[in-house]
Parts: C-alpha cells; structure tokens; sequence
C-alpha cells in the first residue's frame, strides 16, 4: 500500500516539566530532520504541572 505524502510524515513526544533542553536535544541529534510544527500543551493537577510537546517532521527517505 502506497502511503503517498503523508507516509513522510512522523511524530516525537516529549514530556517532562521543561521540555526545551529535550526537545533542543533531540533536535541536535537528528539535525537533517525537516521540523514542520511543534505543538505544546501544559496541563496542571493541585500544583504540579507538566508540559508536552509534539514534534511534527518529515521522515527522510
């Protein structure tokens, strides 16, 4: 089955309370990936909180 454009597509998900030294390092270690978005979304609990990102690039062929 042909995937066509949207099988280039892939997803990273980083969580964590400070998520940019994680999401900076996965960026250094895949430097010929093409970032096409980042997403985040904090959520909060009776104090604590924690942050998610998701990393929206195209896969190399």
């Amino acid at each position: 089955m042909e995937l066509g454009v949207a099988g280039s597509i892939a997803v990273k998900q980083i969580s964590g309370v400070y998520v940019d030294s994680q999401i900076n390092s996965w960026m250094d270690a895949n430097p010929d990936i093409e970032v096409i978005s980042i997403k985040f979304v904090t959520s909060a609990s009776e104090g604590n909180y924690s942050t998610d990102a998701l990393i929206i690039y195209r896969k190399e062929d």
